[in-house]
């Protein structure tokens, strides 16, 4: 049409605008600086906020109507809670689907809100792997091939029994497992959420995982270090934590000591952990130069930049499929690095997730580590989780 050509002859330079961008992480100036690149003429003014003060900031200018940015990021933690608000744009308006039309099922149905309205822009995603060291998985399992350590690990019970044989052989010095909470990360994702429709349903399959957690625990072959923290950041780095569970934007490797020695491995369940959504606000002056920006973050050409400058896995299948042909990572010691995380993304089941999913299973996870270090039973795990989800969302419906 006359309206496509006119639209394929306008060249980026001619395009102009005005953007205001609030988020909570850094890795937003990779995507103003790419942008800019292309679209020199569009000014974005970005705000990068603390992280703690970040969900107060964006929902309070919300409430008011006052001073919101053109655009603002939201993450995977507490997205859900924003979504189903009318200052927030539905994206199919601006033509969305098709961007989005290569995309990995689960990162389409985690832009979705309450009524299905595609309320946010994904572009990366955040798969959660094995992260192990090379040599000291070469020294005490002897392999640092990804694909022979996920057949290793290929249940909780290969795990603890791995586990045991790594603690004798190096006499309690080096264990394979960190913790009983990062049993949750790996598999919680795999089961039916424990809220839908506003009720709780705490399945066999939880019952199960915290069976599992507690023979974890109860083997003493665990190193029960804190996720995230120094102990468990250095253990890992030393070589004397083997494993673990981290999603593909991990920051806690020390990269001036191992710098190609680090592999990643596809766990025996597929899940995904954090990432980072942007939204526009539904009233926004600027919306011409706000589908600019989408259109670009979404497009191939940024979603390739992205994995290959800033090791952002890419939210899009296709692209991913395309980059994974031949691909080498030198600080992964030469692994294919993306088509293990396109192997775990294609596996990731495309649960539409709500306000409830990922905190009630931080809950979840928490309830049921410290219940079992304190030796009580699954009922009163289960009844004191009940306890404070009907305290925090009395609107979920829990029966005992």
């Amino acid at each position: 049409t006359e309206e496509t050509k006119e639209a394929a002859e306008v060249k980026p330079e001619d395009i102009t605008g005005n953007l205001i961008y609030w988020t909570f992480t850094d890795n937003a100036n990779n995507l103003v600086t790419e942008f800019n690149k292309i679209y020199p003429n569009v000014t974005v003014d970005l705000t990068v906020f603390g992280g703690d003060e970040y969900k107060t900031k964006i929902l309070t200018t919300l409430q008011s109507g006052k001073d919101i940015p053109d655009l603002f990021d939201l993450e995977e933690g507490f997205v859900y809670e924003f979504f189903d608000s009318d200052a927030i744009l539905d994206l199919s308006t601006i033509g969305i689907e098709d961007l989005i039309k290569d995309y990995y099922d689960f990162q389409v149905a985690g832009m979705k809100d309450s009524s299905g309205k595609i309320k946010a822009l994904s572009f990366q995603s955040s798969p959660v792997a094995f992260w192990y060291l090379r040599d000291a998985c070469e020294q005490w399992l002897g392999t640092s091939d990804d694909k022979e350590i996920s057949a290793m690990l290929s249940d909780w019970d290969s795990i603890i029994a791995k586990a045991k044989e790594v603690y004798e052989k190096s006499n309690g010095e080096v264990y394979l497992w960190p913790n009983i909470a990062e049993m949750v990360k790996v598999q919680a994702f795999s089961f039916e959420p424990l809220v839908r429709n506003q009720k709780l349903n705490v399945t066999d399959e939880w019952i199960g995982l915290i069976d599992d957690m507690r023979a974890m625990y109860q083997s003493g072959y665990m190193a029960d270090l804190g996720s995230w923290s120094s102990e468990w950041s250095a253990a890992w780095n030393e070589g004397k934590l083997l494993f673990r569970a981290m999603p593909s934007w991990d920051f806690f490797t020390d990269w001036d000591k191992n710098k190609g020695n680090v592999g990643v491995a596809a766990p025996f369940e597929s899940s995904y952990e954090g990432g980072t959504f942007i939204s526009v606000y539904s009233e926004t002056e600027n919306l011409d130069a706000a589908k600019v920006f989408l259109e670009y973050i979404a497009s191939d050409e940024f979603q390739k930049v992205n994995m290959t400058n800033y090791n952002q896995v890419p939210a899009s299948l296709k692209v991913a499929e395309e980059l994974a042909n031949g691909f080498a990572a030198e600080n992964f010691g030469g692994q294919n690095i993306l088509k293990t995380y396109s192997d775990i993304c294609a596996n990731t089941v495309d649960i539409t997730p709500d306000k409830y999913t990922r905190p009630v299973q931080n809950k979840f996870q928490k309830h049921a580590s410290d219940g079992i270090k304190a030796g009580i039973s699954n009922e009163e795990i289960i009844q004191n989780f009940k306890t404070e989800i009907r305290d925090l969302y009395p609107e979920v419906e829990i029966t005992d």
